[in-house]
C-alpha cells in the first residue's frame, strides 16, 4: 500500500471516530444547533436521509429498534456504504467486487432504491 494510501485511510479513521463521538456526545434530536433538513422544511416532505443523524446517535447507543425508526433505509444502506468506502480507499475488495459494485447499472439500481425510499416514506409516513 503506498504512503499517500496510507495517509488517506489514518485521515478517514480519524475523522468516522470524530464524528462518532460527537454523534454519540450530542443528540440530534433535542440539540437546536444541529442542522435540520432543509428539504423538510421548505417542503414538508421527508428526504431520503431524513432522520439519520438520529439514528447514527441511536446506533451509537445501541439502540437499534430507534435508529430503524428514524431512518430503515440508512441503516440498511451502512454495510453498503462501508463496502464502498473500503473498496475506495484501500483497493483490498477482489477486481471483481471492484467491478460489481462501481458498474453503472449497480449504481443505476441504488439510485431507483433511493427514490423508491424516497416516495415510499412520504406515502406511508415511514
Amino acid at each position: 500500500m503506498s504512503k499517500s494510501r496510507s495517509v488517506k485511510i489514518w485521515i478517514l479513521v480519524v475523522l468516522l471516530i470524530v464524528v462518532a463521538v460527537f454523534y454519540f456526545s450530542i443528540n440530534p434530536a433535542t440539540s437546536k444547533y444541529m442542522p435540520r433538513c432543509v428539504f423538510l422544511v421548505v417542503t414538508g416532505f421527508k428526504c431520503p436521509g431524513c432522520g439519520s443523524q438520529r439514528a447514527i446517535h441511536s446506533l451509537l447507543h445501541g439502540n437499534f429498534i430507534d435508529a430503524l425508526r428514524y431512518n430503515a433505509f440508512f441503516v440498511a444502506a451502512l454495510p453498503v456504504i462501508a463496502l464502498y468506502f473500503l473498496n475506495d480507499y484501500t483497493k483490498l475488495l477482489p477486481s471483481k467486487v471492484d467491478e460489481v459494485i462501481t458498474h453503472h447499472y449497480t449504481i443505476a439500481v441504488l439510485g431507483v432504491i433511493v427514490v423508491l425510499w424516497w416516495v415510499l416514506r412520504n406515502v406511508f409516513d415511514w
